[in-house]
């Protein structure tokens, strides 16, 4: 997350700070070399701390959510990852190519999500029904699906069971799908403004052209009117010598 750019932020400030800081201590001080390292660990922390704090500050402000929201996601995004890990366990237990799909594109779907949250923590809160129910459904669903699939001898009743699972496996997709056009829904907004903002300009720059096509037929039409009398005068002249 971006949690760590803060990290290398903070580090690639103190580092030199604990360098300076050792180099001052062995020349100014001359006293022994675990000192000098001391101070040297001093300087590193003392200015890895504030720098870490204000990268964080600036880099929650631009989210626009809280530290305490924040680390709440990354605590949701944890949980999360290793519900993955178990989702992409299952197939190797998969029997059947409809199967092997429908759990493809639900790990697709999850992924997206979780991706799309780990770039962008805000977009939690859009989806909070995902990661409190629906992966949580999806992962257990689908485990214990697949190992009674597999298990020889199964009555009628158990295979129908089994089928109507497989239709709440379905239901379940589409409805991760709703989450996944839900989180996307402010995206989906910005980008009807910035095309309603690319056809203001579109016109704002065809006016201008517009403007100079009609004044230049103005003056063709002018230039049109200011020689039919001074071919109308040359005619009358021309009866008067006769």
């Amino acid at each position: 997350m971006k949690y760590n750019i803060s990290h290398w932020f903070a580090s690639m400030v103190s580092i030199p700070v604990a360098i300076v800081a050792g180099l001052a201590s062995m020349i100014a001080f001359d006293i022994h070399l675990v000192y000098d390292m001391l101070i040297a660990a001093g300087g590193f922390f003392a200015a890895y701390f504030p720098s870490q704090s204000y990268s964080m500050k600036s880099q929650l402000e631009k989210m626009g959510i809280t530290k305490s929201e924040y680390k709440y996601v990354k605590t949701q995004l944890a949980e999360a990852r290793e519900k993955i890990r178990r989702l992409r366990k299952n197939y190797k237990n998969v029997r059947t190519l409809k199967d092997a799909k429908l759990i493809y594109d639900i790990n697709r779907i999850v992924r997206t999500i979780y991706s799309s949250v780990e770039d962008n923590p805000k977009l939690f809160f859009n989806v909070q029904q995902f990661f409190h129910s629906n992966l949580d459904s999806a992962v257990n669903t689908i485990e214990q699906y697949l190992f009674l699939y597999k298990m020889p001898g199964k009555t009628k009743e158990e295979k129908v069971k089994l089928h109507e699972t497989r239709i709440s496996l379905l239901e379940l997709k589409r409805t991760m799908q709703s989450n996944l056009s839900a989180m996307n829904r402010s995206t989906y907004h910005s980008l009807d403004v910035e095309k309603e903002v690319i056809k203001l300009n579109r016109r704002r720059a065809d006016g201008p052209l517009k403007l100079s096509n009609k004044l230049e037929k103005q003056k063709v039409n002018l230039n049109k009117k200011q020689k039919e009398p001074v071919k109308a005068d040359r005619g009358e002249g021309n009866e008067g010598r006769e």
